[in-house]
């Protein structure tokens, strides 16, 4: 069956025998004196079809800056046949690999940020504070600088443009907000490198498609007032009214305007961007034990919260016998042993399970506790897994309580749900990565961060580093500079690769 005749740029092949149309193609071939090489293709699926084999009839060739190949052929998909005829945009190798990142830029700029805000214990630039306003400042003054067309909005997101004769842009970019005591790089890494991407492309005069917009958003952490992702959530779909009059005072302390009347800000549109990407440190440590240099990210997992809550009876420590006692911390002690493993079993390799509170009342050094609350957090990307896991433990909980004579409390508190990251375009940062030679692996984020928000309403993809030891929100946060600079880099050619 003859396939409509289409025009794409830098994404997977995707043939749709039902429609009989193209839709597009990404480093589908390479071109080797007029011949056709072997066929690339990052993955075993193509259109959500398996690849049995593809035949090539002709190819026309010329090189201008990137290659444009017009392709005639068939492709088997899943035992159907089928003709098509398409043209490709495809980069050579030589052409990608002209571009690269300042990296001593960039690391000089990572370490310049980090100065504000130091501390002798680590570097707090807790959200609208004296030294994140400052960081905000000094961040616009180097878009401008770099040539983008910049701003603080205002609640303190700074955004800074590259145009292009397209209405729709790429967004990248982080946060510069810290913990208290924190690192340099959480957050910080993200911003930096999207803008040294932004000046690379500019500095080399790239003609792009689509227009690039750097952002560092305000309080993603949540330290000073408000929830996390303050800043990518005003940007993208608003605030609540409580959470405008809990946040209000402080933003307008911190000499921004503040949130406006209703219809003041303009809507966030969707449609007018391409995706979302954000580079970040991993925050834990499983590139640095595996020693590889890039972390695909799938998706941010979600974060299931329950608390249990075990009843006895409190009494005397010194008059009640241990046969005779309902003690409610023992309870709880034995269901927090049985965690790890309840986790291992029910969960998948990435499942974590942490019981981080633990409430005892009445709290007396001579009265047997009588009631005592533990709060359960499961993360998994999977929320079927998180779930299956919580199931797991309420029916040990019970049992232990039978067990024990004690009575007992189950309440679900909240539940955030994963945030999945879009397949195309982490074809094309693990192609991206490896074409520069580095290591990379698929894994999911057990940590929140602003693309969580973009992945609801736009195409967002993360790119991780290693974080030295695993270790992060601490002044022993650490990622060195050819990390950071490999992240830059894998993080320019993507965008080189979706932008054109």
């Amino acid at each position: 069956m003859d396939l409509a005749f289409s025009e794409a740029k830098a994404s997977p092949l995707e043939i749709y025998p039902e429609t009989c149309q193209v839709i597009h193609c990404w480093k589908g071939f390479n071109v080797i004196d007029s011949q056709w090489g072997a066929f690339e293709y990052a993955g075993a699926m193509m259109g959500g079809f398996h690849v049995y084999d593809i035949e090539i009839t002709q190819v026309f060739s010329e090189e201008k800056g990137f290659f444009k190949h017009a392709i005639e052929g068939q492709v088997r998909l899943e035992r159907k046949m089928c003709s098509f005829k398409h043209i490709v945009f495809m980069w050579s190798d030589l052409f990608m690999t002209e571009y690269a990142v300042n990296g001593q830029r960039l690391w000089n700029n990572i370490l310049e940020l980090g100065k504000i805000g130091t501390t002798t214990n680590g570097v707090s630039r807790v959200s609208f504070s004296l030294a994140d306003m400052e960081a905000r400042r000094w961040l616009l003054e180097k878009m401008q600088t770099a040539g983008l067309d910049a701003h603080i909005d205002h609640v303190g997101n700074v955004l800074g443009s590259i145009p292009s004769s397209s209405t729709k842009k790429i967004l990248v970019g982080s946060h510069l907000d810290t913990v208290p005591n924190g690192g340099m790089f959480d957050g910080a890494l993200g911003v930096l490198a999207a803008l040294e991407c932004a000046q690379t492309m500019k500095e080399h005069n790239v003609k792009f498609a689509h227009g690039i917009q750097v952002a560092a958003f305000s309080n993603e952490e949540g330290t000073q007032a408000g929830g996390g992702l303050f800043g990518s959530r005003y940007f993208a779909e608003g605030i609540s009214e409580a959470e405008q009059e809990l946040v209000g005072p402080v933003i307008k302390k911190a000499g921004l305007m503040g949130i406006g009347p209703a219809g003041s800000q303009r809507p966030f549109q969707p449609s007018e961007y391409v995706c979302y990407l954000e580079l970040h440190i991993e925050q834990g440590g499983v590139l640095d034990s595996t020693k590889e240099h890039i972390g695909v990210v799938e998706g941010i997992v979600g974060i299931h919260n329950l608390d249990i809550a075990f009843k006895g009876v409190p009494n005397h420590a010194g008059t009640t016998p241990m046969a005779q006692r309902k003690d409610a911390l023992l309870g709880a002690v034995a269901l927090i042993l049985e965690v790890p493993g309840t986790v291992r079993e029910y969960g998948s390799d990435f499942t974590v399970g942490t019981c981080g509170q633990v409430d005892v009342f009445p709290g007396a050094r001579n009265v047997i506790p009588g009631y005592v609350r533990v709060s359960i957090e499961v993360r998994d990307l999977e929320p079927d897994v998180a779930d299956r896991v919580l199931e797991a433990l309420m029916e040990k909980a019970r049992n232990i309580a039978r067990s024990r004579q004690l009575d007992v409390e189950l309440t679900p508190v909240s539940k955030t749900p994963s945030a999945k990251m879009d397949s195309e375009i982490q074809a094309v940062i693990f192609d991206a990565a490896t074409s520069l030679g580095f290591k990379a692996r698929p894994m999911p984020s057990g940590a929140s961060h602003d693309a969580a928000v973009f992945a609801k309403y736009l195409p967002t993809a993360m790119i991780f580093v290693p974080s030295r030891h695993g270790i992060s929100h601490s002044p022993d946060e650490w990622t060195g500079p050819e990390d950071c600079i490999n992240g830059a880099n894998v993080l320019l050619r993507t965008l080189l690769r979706l932008a054109m």
